[in-house]
């Protein structure tokens, strides 16, 4: 018989100390024949690497002298390995069940044009709650979100055929190849997003995403990023990678795309100004970003869509598939508002194919 898939488990880490004790121990556990253990640490300064070093000397470490951030970070840990397969795993991250990685491999194999399996992942508050299945956008141009966060696990997604749009970089398998291929994650991005625009670059290039309802883990929700909370700052990264992601995926739904993303900006600034103005000044300074950055991100429009074979319509079908989603109860009359004019009032428009539209607007 032929020897398994090789597989490279890589633990992201800043300043994680808190959470490697529990990630690292549960991963320990794993049960699977061709595995290497890695933290990849962004320059931490609170004893992340003595600790690692100390405790678990079977675990490699890959360090960089500052924060590259997540993307950045992952790219160039990536491209220094050998394995057939890349498992992400955030520090605030437990393995709940040993066999994880043989039932993501299982899933991944299943059909050659997959190429990512997202993972189970569950509530590190309470086992019986979801934190993640994978993403999905949230209509028409708010960002993305995850698929059954805080919802009771009934098996509701373990259903044969079920697939996200994307997978969550917490915890999930990616071929190699593949993700060196399309370029890894954008370096740009540093943090936030960065999954679901690798996920939607994947799937214009014809590759599926699968799902492992048996590999299990628990997540702390943001743990890593030290608040559960949408500070400033994260909605700075967020809303600005999200724009930059538009841009570079987008075939023919462009101009219908970032006239709702600025519509949706324009009346989030003009309700922060009142609640939160330093959250008014960071979508301002994510717009200003992208203007900054428009060089570069047509550049990178020009690449992915030269490639693309995927249908429009079809992404987006699956970009907004019509799923319950997790809804925080600040800002609810401005909430209110948003889903009216993006959800209630407008429905999802066919588009030409837009592998031939794309090219025309990219030559």
């Amino acid at each position: 018989m032929s020897e398994p898939p090789s597989v490279a488990i890589m633990i992201i880490n800043y300043n994680g100390l808190r959470w490697l004790p529990t990630c690292l121990t549960s991963v320990s556990r794993t049960d699977y024949p061709r595995l290497d253990v890695y933290v990849v640490d962004n320059g931490s300064v609170d004893g992340s690497v003595e600790y690692v070093k100390r405790s678990f000397p079977q675990v490699r470490v890959i360090q960089y002298p500052r924060n590259l951030g997540f993307a950045e970070g992952y790219n160039r840990a990536i491209q220094k390995i050998e394995a057939d397969y890349v498992a992400l795993l955030n520090n605030d991250v437990e393995v709940l069940n040993p066999g994880w990685i043989q039932f993501l491999v299982d899933v991944i194999a299943k059909d050659p044009m997959n190429a990512a399996v997202a993972c189970k992942m569950f509530s590190m508050d309470d086992h019986s709650r979801l934190d993640s299945v994978g993403g999905m956008g949230i209509p028409f141009w708010r960002g993305f979100v995850d698929i059954g966060r805080a919802e009771h696990d009934r098996g509701q997604y373990d259903q044969k055929g079920f697939e996200p749009f994307a997978f969550c970089g917490g915890a999930a398998l990616i071929k190699r190849d593949v993700f060196l291929r399309l370029g890894g994650f954008d370096g740009k991005f540093f943090l936030y997003v960065e999954d679901a625009d690798f996920s939607w670059r994947l799937r214009l290039w014809g590759y599926k995403i699968g799902f492992a309802p048996e590999a299990k883990v628990a997540h702390y929700f943001s743990g890593s990023a030290g608040s559960k909370e949408v500070d400033a700052e994260k909605l700075y990264y967020c809303h600005r990678n999200l724009m930059r992601a538009i841009i570079k995926c987008c075939g023919s739904s462009l101009g219908w795309s970032i006239r709702n993303y600025l519509l949706f900006s324009f009346i989030v600034a003009v309700g922060f100004c009142i609640l939160q103005p330093t959250k008014a000044i960071a979508m301002i300074r994510a717009l200003l970003w992208n203007l900054f950055n428009l060089r570069d991100t047509y550049t990178q429009r020009l690449r992915v869509q030269a490639r693309r074979i995927g249908s429009e319509s079809e992404i987006l079908t699956k970009m907004y598939p019509k799923f319950r989603r997790h809804e925080p109860a600040k800002h609810i009359r401005i909430r209110r508002i948003l889903n009216t004019l993006f959800e209630d009032s407008q429905s999802l428009p066919s588009f030409p194919d837009a592998s031939s539209s794309a090219n025309k607007m990219s030559s």
